[in-house]
């Protein structure tokens, strides 16, 4: 009877505002959780440097996330899912540093293009910030003695070289021009690669820099960002990734045959990444977190020489340290690992010779204008 009388009115016409009230804050949310997501697109399409959304090379774009955000509403969801964390770009993350310095073959760009060009294998890495360091060089010695022969590993080079390798050096600076991700950095004296390394850091303003030597092009697809997710997962272990060569590919047995070290891979990710540790340094292209190079490699130790190669001081210094403490002990300090396993199961990175003239017909990146240049002979 209650139900029939003058509330019962009353209360379906509370009941019924109260409805209204729920669905357009329901409404109201759903719009706001597809705007946000919208001006999180927006920017990840732009990235933090503003440059274009799109890879050029038609990899996943380095303005993308390393882990997409979240999906759109719940199914049945009456409002706006939690809002997740926004996941740093690749491109906020690393650095590209490629290293040259004078060879025989100057000044045709050759070798330098076919690295730059193989980076379309290298996921997103295209993207990314670039620098080039040009290292010096020197053409007498330190009582004014002008050297009679050239040894380019050293950075000792005759005047017609150093005519050749400045002009290689305007191209670089020429084709940098106007392009906002790349970055010439030219040092005046020979600083050997472990010091323009060094020198180069100054510029680096991103979490992780992975290096790469002017002739050691890509020559297999690379997941960068699985490689960097995994870092961000554990900072304190994976400090440096390299990726596998001809020579690391075999590290774990490589190791145990020469210095009776055993080694294991860990796996790094959900989907199965294998990392294996290394116990020596290796310079050829890796990723390293950008503190660890400061603090660490050219921190108080001094594990790097001036004039040499990082791998020379500090990965001699690597093996002895885990030879007389043991992996377990000596390792974290260091924190390298070689990609293995799935997706590394094969070198990842070649090496060119810039003495040898006829390797430019495998070249598969650079184009026949820049390798009109044969290398001189006699050259070191």
């Amino acid at each position: 009877q209650g139900g029939r009388g003058p509330a019962g009115p009353l209360l379906m016409s509370r009941l019924r505002g109260a409805l209204n009230v729920a669905l357009a804050a329901a409404g109201l949310g759903t719009v706001l959780y597809l705007w946000r997501r919208r001006r999180r697109g927006t920017a990840g399409a732009t990235g933090s440097s503003g440059s274009r959304g799109g890879s050029r090379d038609g990899s996943r774009d380095s303005g993308e996330r390393l882990e997409g955000d979240a999906a759109g509403l719940p199914e049945g969801s009456q409002g706006p899912a939690p809002e997740a964390t926004a996941t740093p770009s690749l491109r906020e993350l690393l650095t590209v540093m490629l290293t040259t310095s004078p060879v025989g073959r100057h000044p045709s760009t050759d070798l330098i293009d076919e690295v730059i060009g193989s980076y379309q294998l290298a996921d997103g890495l295209v993207d990314c910030h670039k620098l080039i360091v040009c290292d010096g060089y020197r053409t007498e010695s330190s009582t004014g003695e002008a050297y009679k022969e050239a040894k380019f590993r050293v950075g000792i080079v005759l005047p017609g070289d150093a005519a050749n390798y400045e002009e290689y050096k305007r191209t670089l600076k020429a084709r940098a021009e106007g392009d906002e991700l790349t970055e010439v950095v030219e040092l005046e004296s020979r600083h050997g690669f472990g010091y323009a390394v060094r020198a180069a850091l100054d510029k680096v303003k991103t979490k992780y820099v992975i290096v790469v030597q002017h002739d050691r092009p890509f020559q297999r697809p690379v997941d960068v960002p699985r490689l960097i997710a995994a870092m961000e997962a554990n900072p304190t272990q994976l400090k440096y990734i390299g990726l596998p060569t001809g020579t690391t590919i075999g590290h774990q047995y490589h190791v145990l045959s020469k210095y009776n070290i055993r080694v294991e891979p860990i796996t790094a990710d959900s989907r199965g990444l294998q990392l294996m540790p290394l116990v020596q340094w290796y310079d050829s292209t890796h990723i390293c977190r950008t503190d660890h190079y400061r603090d660490f490699v050219f921190g108080p130790r001094r594990l790097v020489a001036k004039g040499g190669f990082i791998e020379d001081k500090l990965g001699q210094a690597q093996l002895a340290d885990i030879r007389a403490r043991g992996v377990a002990t000596a390792h974290p300090a260091y924190g390298t690992f070689v990609a293995v396993g799935p997706g590394f199961s094969e070198p990842c990175v070649g090496h060119l010779d810039g003495r040898d003239a006829l390797n430019t017909k495998k070249f598969m990146f650079a184009t026949k204008s820049s390798t009109a240049t044969e290398p001189r002979p006699g050259a070191s």
